[in-house]
């Protein structure tokens, strides 16, 4: 059986069917610092036998029903509330919004207004001044400033995509945390990664656990390093490495910068070029791959394997320049 509820009327329908009536009170205007929940529509009504202890509101033809909860605001086409845990269910065309930090629609949500934890399913879009996120289903922690995802979730940035399994955004830092099968994908490169920190406001990503930054002419090998995905540049540690093409740089603490096809690094290098059978050995070096140059000193020593015996040739400098065969 449905009660039919407006501000002044009670309608009981015993012939198994009720009619919706206006519920138009000036008293329902939503106080935005009020601990329970505030809703206002023209239409109300109560279900107890699908939805007990819960009062439902739908949309009019003018406007949808509107939701407010200390600075939280929410419109949807129906919502179903249950005062008493002071817990909403919103159904239809969702809009979140929180200021500037929090644009989101989906096609349902919930809000719990005493712990301020909302989830929402179903084509869900968040959208930040920097950064728009999409995915099936999206956890919200009001009181962290925390939203979070565990089941894939793409983000679109200015200069590039990125997916991942698992991901959470820190509103306050504006920062997303990716994990799992985490993939940036740039006109100019791709970067694959166990996990990414990314910092919306400069376009700067952290990488953690193995990764590789591939290009058109080149490939970053590291297990930890930091790029600029606007700029185009990354400074590397732990295990790093840069392909370009048949030459391979190793060393310690590698820099790259994708613009001018610039590389340098310190520490326990090594230049690999496979056509010229020649490594080069020293604790700081330049590469200049537009030039076919490379440039090292401290402890220098380059090695030219030739049939079955080297060459080693040391210096406090070298600046080998490669012919190509």
């Amino acid at each position: 059986m449905k009660i039919i509820i407006s501000s002044l009327i009670f309608v009981i329908s015993f012939l198994g069917f009720s009619q919706d009536i206006p519920l138009k009170s000036n008293d329902l205007a939503p106080t935005e610092n009020d601990s329970i929940i505030n809703v206002i529509s023209e239409y109300q009504f109560i279900d107890e036998e699908n939805y007990p202890d819960a009062i439902i509101y739908a949309k009019s033809d003018a406007q949808q029903v509107y939701v407010v909860h200390q600075g939280i605001k929410m419109w949807c086409d129906q919502a179903v509330f249950y005062k008493k845990d002071n817990f909403l269910r919103a159904l239809g065309s969702v809009r979140m919004n929180q200021g500037d930090s929090v644009l989101m629609n989906s096609k349902y949500a919930e809000y719990n207004g005493n712990t301020q934890l909302a989830f929402a399913a179903g084509k869900v879009n968040m959208r930040s001044p920097e950064t728009t996120l999409s995915t099936d289903t999206l956890y919200f922690d009001r009181n962290k400033q925390q939203a979070y995802y565990r089941s894939g979730g793409t983000v679109k940035d200015t200069a590039s995509t990125l997916t991942s399994r698992v991901g959470r955004f820190f509103m306050q830092e504006k920062k997303y945390q990716f994990i799992d099968d985490v993939v940036i994908v740039n006109p100019d490169y791709t970067i694959n990664s166990s996990q990414v920190n990314f910092y919306t406001e400069t376009g700067h990503a952290y990488l953690y656990g193995p990764s590789t930054i591939k290009g058109k002419a080149s490939t970053v090998y590291c297990e930890r390093g930091f790029y600029d995905t606007r700029n185009d540049y990354g400074h590397f540690v732990k295990k790093s490495r840069i392909d370009y093409n048949n030459r391979t740089v190793t060393g310690d603490s590698l820099y790259f910068n994708r613009v001018t096809n610039f590389a340098s690094a310190t520490n326990n290098i090594v230049v690999t070029d496979t056509i010229n059978n020649s490594i080069i050995k020293g604790h700081y070096a330049e590469v200049f791959r537009d030039k076919d140059s490379v440039f090292i000193t401290k402890r220098a020593v380059a090695i030219s394997l030739q049939e079955a015996d080297s060459v080693y040739i040391h210096a406090d400098t070298l600046m080998v320049t490669v012919s190509r065969r």
